[in-house]
């Protein structure tokens, strides 16, 4: 038997499974299915996966694959309709936040992602911040975005560099939380060293917020104290330590105020930590 060469089954779940499909595509060949995602989320691979399923329904035009070219089409409408209000909304509330000082996180990614030029790559590793980074920031390529699989932290700081060393040409963002920063913070020493032109947001709860999260989570409920999880009393100078491991950097409160310094700081050239205050929690 001859694959079909479909390797995302998301669209097929829709018709009740790939029996279903072979049916209505009146064939019997081999199904290469790679993913159980559900196909009503706004998932990117759930609209390639609808494409590839209507260019087999072109293929084999009998009249039950006509059938299921204009369920899948109409479900591709469906989906992009809902990624759009979705990303609507998410939009203006991060511009209602805007203004806030410290820094809603929400609103602090939305300008630096919109200030960001086409060719920008950004590593995340906003943890507890994340909320919307997906929406926020331009993926044009799949060299354009550098996210986290596991929960393990600290690796962000690190990565960055690595990543600006394989893609020497474009400029890289790196998207840290204050508590994922510590784990590996002496790697700014090694961009002024080498000079690694990465430019370091650090956003600073001031916490470790994903730990309160989890331990939160696990009890049912907050606790009335959080234990060796607050990075305060002394506070963290990141400005401080930047300039002590040899990068320059600077200090704001603002969404505003992030996004012009990140664009200052692609434009130098150099090596920069940006430190945001942002919201406590």
């Amino acid at each position: 038997m001859r694959p079909l060469g479909i390797t995302q089954g998301v669209a097929y779940a829709a018709l009740r499974g790939p029996e279903e499909l072979a049916r209505r595509a009146g064939r019997h060949d081999v199904l290469r299915l790679g993913s159980n995602e559900s196909p009503f989320g706004p998932s990117p691979k759930a609209l390639v996966a609808m494409h590839d399923a209507a260019v087999l329904a072109h293929r084999y035009a009998d009249p039950s694959a006509l059938d299921l070219r204009s369920r899948i089409a109409a479900r591709r409408e469906a989906v992009e309709g809902t990624i759009a209000r979705a990303r609507g909304e998410l939009l203006a509330k991060a511009q209602a936040l805007a203004s806030r000082t410290p820094a809603h996180p929400l609103a602090l990614l939305q300008a630096i992602g919109a200030a960001l030029p086409d060719d920008a790559v950004v590593v995340d590793e906003t943890i507890s911040s994340a909320e919307g980074i997906r929406w926020l920031m331009r993926s044009n390529d799949a060299k354009s975005f550098f996210g986290l699989r596991g929960g393990g932290i600290g690796w962000g700081l690190p990565a960055a560099m690595g990543v600006k060393l394989a893609l020497p040409h474009r400029p890289v963002v790196a998207l840290i939380g204050d508590g994922s920063a510590m784990y590996t913070i002496q790697g700014l020493w090694t961009a002024a060293h080498q000079r690694i032109p990465v430019v370091f947001v650090i956003l600073n709860n001031g916490s470790y917020r994903i730990l309160k999260q989890r331990l939160a989570a696990m009890r049912g409920g907050a606790p009335n104290q959080y234990v060796g999880m607050d990075l305060v009393d002394p506070a963290i100078d990141f400005v401080a330590l930047a300039h002590a491991l040899g990068i320059r950097a600077e200090r704001t409160a603002t969404a505003a105020g992030a996004a012009e310094l990140v664009t200052k700081a692609l434009a130098s050239g150099a090596p920069t930590l940006i430190d945001v205050e942002i919201e406590r929690g």
